[in-house]
């Protein structure tokens, strides 16, 4: 009764969304929790409530800035102000003042990117203060098999610690089971059992456009908008710039269609300008990489159109995702070319050190590490002439294993116990680009698939979805029937003699999907596995 009297009280709902009630009970019971939410199911809730009722300061960490903007400014309309911000947006006045206000231990609710809290003078000040709630909002980043990994995530595990071990919780609306298992590791609770409230979304009806090559997609785009499939307004996801730039001006130039276009090189005000027509539905669609819809809060999105291949079936989710949280039936079409993959494979080479790259900004540190306190960020991408994000990477992976220390705001130093012989065995990195290449393959054979889309998708999250027919994806809508036949089931535990013990993550016709944790994803013949293994 206490409950359902602080979330009318606070936030003016006379009742709680499914999933929302079990992990605030199990947070204000002090016990440490993962949960997996479908995109739009109100996940910000869960640690709101819980934040407002526990005494002391939640500290909530997001990768996402606009988001923390929406939050404080919902927070204030109903009359919560006991709280701060801290991301890269701010002055240095705005942040010392952010941090005196933390300090005060007056906050209710502190939001931070996961890079401030690599700064250990700001955790340092955490410490001094009560903290009974640490959230994760977009907990697959910390999993190096998340398929939006970012580094300073991989520091989190040691600042729950450094804050005497309060009650951990982690949000997600995009984990495979292998994710899942891998937050929990990095996180310090490996025992917690996930909640997971499914990732169907029944009124989202997905739906394949194969191209032979660029002049193709346009032809297919052109068709969606003639045939009116593309009812309201909608976003055109596409994997560069170049491509956001020539798609929007065909619709502009061909079409007739007003579009916007967005991405992470504009301009604050450009951006702004865009968010707003969108908002208000000036234009009939934004086309954008994925820089854009992050935290956009509009339930009204008829269509989410992928001009290109994404990378994951993950990163495809997520964005397809921002379609029809109304409820209402809305279209999630994937336009392709197989040459798509080359652009995903472009950008997985960029992301994963290799030994001779983590030597290289081990070296720099060793020659300039002791001048001026340390060798600054900016300073160590032009000698190192590595880019930014793998940077990054390298630096959080030494960070992690000891090596290295942040001496003051973005400069860093070698560790004393730190030796080139020491530099950290990076194997599972080339793990790692193995498995995210097995992901594209999986994104491809979404694509290519004569099953229920539904089901595949459901199914790469480790739902089993076991109707005859979505009724809402265009192989079910065309009557096509593709029934698992291999005798396995999602989830089961099987060997091969090549790659070892694996998971099933589909099963279609005589196929199986498996993911291996040394190789990622495999398709192969059910035949070829077994389910005990074989001594050869």
């Amino acid at each position: 009764m206490e409950l359902y009297a602080a979330l009318r009280e606070r936030f003016g709902y006379d009742s709680f969304n499914p999933g929302q009630e079990e992990i605030i009970n199990r947070v204000l019971a002090g016990e440490d929790t993962l949960a997996i939410l479908a995109t739009g199911a109100g996940k910000s809730l869960c640690y709101q409530l819980p934040a407002l009722m526990l005494p002391g300061t939640t500290v909530i960490v997001s990768p996402l800035i606009a988001l923390m903007k929406d939050q404080i400014d919902m927070l204030a309309a109903h009359g919560v102000h006991e709280t701060v911000a801290l991301n890269s947006t701010l002055t240095e006045d705005q942040e010392a003042a952010g941090i005196a206000r933390i300090a005060s231990g007056d906050m209710k609710i502190v939001f931070v990117t996961p890079e401030k809290l690599e700064d250990d003078a700001f955790v340092a000040i955490l410490q001094k203060l009560t903290v009974p709630l640490f959230v994760i909002d977009e907990a697959h980043c910390i999993s190096q098999w998340g398929h939006d990994f970012r580094p300073a995530y991989l520091n989190l595990g040691r600042v729950i610690a450094a804050l005497g071990k309060p009650t951990v919780l982690a949000l997600t609306a995009t984990a495979t089971p292998a994710v899942r298992e891998d937050i929990l590791t990095q996180l310090g609770v490996p025992d917690v059992k996930p909640i997971v409230r499914g990732f169907d979304r029944p009124n989202l009806i997905y739906s394949v456009r194969r191209a032979e090559n660029e002049a193709g997609k346009l032809r297919a785009l052109k068709g969606l908008f003639e045939n009116n499939d593309l009812e309201g307004t909608g976003i055109i996801y596409t994997a560069t710039i170049k491509n956001a730039l020539e798609v929007q001006k065909y619709l502009q130039d061909h079409l007739d269609i007003p579009a916007a276009v967005y991405h992470s090189k504009l301009q604050k005000h450009d951006r702004v300008a865009v968010h707003e027509l969108f908002m208000q539905e000036a234009i009939k669609a934004v086309v954008a990489t994925n820089a854009f819809g992050l935290g956009i809060d509009k339930p009204n999105i008829r269509f989410v159109v992928h001009y290109d291949l994404p990378g994951s079936i993950e990163a495809y989710t997520q964005e397809a995702g921002r379609a029809g949280r109304d409820g209402k039936p809305s279209k999630c079409i994937l336009v392709y070319r197989m040459s798509d993959t080359r652009v995903q494979n472009y950008f997985l080479t960029g992301k994963y050190p290799d030994i001779e790259e983590v030597q290289r900004v081990f070296g720099t540190l060793e020659i300039f590490g002791t001048q001026e306190g340390g060798v600054s960020l900016t300073d160590l991408r032009k000698i190192t002439q590595l880019p930014l994000t793998k940077l990054k990477v390298v630096l959080a992976l030494l960070k992690k294993a000891g090596f290295i220390e942040a001496s003051s705001r973005a400069k860093y130093i070698l560790s004393k116990h730190a030796s080139v012989e020491a530099v950290l065995d990076l194997a599972n990195y080339e793990t790692k680009k193995r498995y995210d290449q097995s992901k594209l393959a999986m994104m491809l054979q979404y694509a290519e698939t004569t099953a229920c889309r539904r089901r595949f998708i459901l199914n790469y999250f480790g739902e089993n979805f076991t109707a005859d027919s979505c009724g809402a994806c265009e192989n079910c809508l065309q009557g096509r029937r593709d029934h698992a036949l291999s005798g396995y089931g999602i989830a089961d535990v099987v060997y091969h003699t090549k790659f070892g013990q694996g998971t099933v993550e589909r099963a279609e016709k005589d196929l199986v999907t498996v993911l291996f944790p040394a190789v990622g994803y495999k398709t192969l013949l059910a035949s070829a596995v077994s389910r005990e293994m074989k001594i050869a």
